[in-house]
């Protein structure tokens, strides 16, 4: 009966949330299905089934290979090195603000900035006042040093891209990986201290292991944090030069509002549900493969 009590608490929140995510994606898997541009109002929507995924999908030819294929990779390049170096760096750092010294809450508290500045405002600004060639600090830089400034988004779009997307997603890393080492058994440390092994020793064969799986939460929920940003690279590079920094969320975007296409747009959006939850599951699994090891 207690059981039974509970999960009735519990279903209005599970129906709020069901409302609320199944339902958007249930209708974009309808769109999907649907032949519908909205620049020919003339032309009624009608159904097309899976039309709409196999233009990105099928390869006619070698030399004609759907632009899908090569955004798809774009889009785990960037995704990839975001969450290696964010991993990587977030680990390191949280290493150095594990540690009670002077002014060490002031570091932490400033290092957590660009989590909470908005994506399109802190892709207009690393544009517009960092990235410009001719008022922005980097061109002003170069040009003092004696070297001319190269046009970073137009000839790096991808690499500007992923250096924002770090800059943008490396506190949130910190902030899982530095609540896993502060949560670390302190006794464990001591002896760790008293059988003489050294920093690094302890770092790669005590500290990692115990923390790993913060560091594979923050990956997993990184990944999908990553995979849907969007307003970076509307305001950094707009997708160019042509589609060399487009990712499969600014894809969906274009076939909306450029080329008009609700139902490819729907396709899209369902190919990226669908490859997110798939790599979301993937690390879940090797979560719990480790936690059944270890018990």
């Amino acid at each position: 009966m207690k059981t039974r009590t509970d999960y009735r608490y519990l279903m209005p929140a599970v129906v709020v949330v069901a409302i609320m995510t199944q339902v958007p994606f249930l209708m974009t898997l309808i769109f999907s299905t649907l032949r519908w541009n909205l620049s020919r109002p003339d032309i009624p929507r009608t159904f097309s089934g899976f039309a709409n995924y196999l233009y990105f999908l099928k390869i006619e030819n070698l030399s004609d290979v759907p632009a899908f294929y090569g955004i798809l990779a774009q889009t785990i390049l960037v995704t990839g090195m975001t969450l290696l170096i964010c991993s990587v760096l977030g680990f390191l750092l949280s290493l150095l603000l594990d540690h009670q010294i002077p002014g060490i809450n002031i570091a932490r508290t400033l290092i957590l900035g660009p989590f909470f500045v908005m994506s399109t405002a802190s892709g207009v600004i690393w544009k517009t006042t960092i990235f410009n060639t001719t008022f922005g600090w980097y061109g002003t830089i170069a040009k003092a040093l004696g070297f001319t400034p190269v046009d970073l988004i137009s000839y790096h779009p991808l690499g500007v891209i992923i250096g924002l997307f770090v800059w943008q997603w490396l506190p949130f890393f910190i902030l899982i990986i530095l609540a896993g080492l502060q949560g670390l058994d302190q006794e464990v440390m001591d002896s760790m201290r008293m059988d003489g092994v050294n920093w690094i020793e302890g770092i790669l064969r005590i500290k990692l292991p115990l923390i790993m799986n913060h560091l594979r939460v923050a990956i997993m929920l990184g990944l999908v944090f990553v995979i849907k940003e969007f307003g970076l690279i509307l305001t950094t590079t707009a997708g160019g030069p042509g589609t060399r920094s487009y990712t499969l969320p600014y894809y969906v975007y274009m076939q909306v509002f450029s080329a008009n296409n609700v139902g490819r747009a729907g396709a899209l959006a369902a190919m990226t549900v669908i490859l997110t939850l798939l790599l979301v599951n993937l690390i879940y699994r090797s979560i719990e493969r480790r936690n059944a090891k270890y018990t």
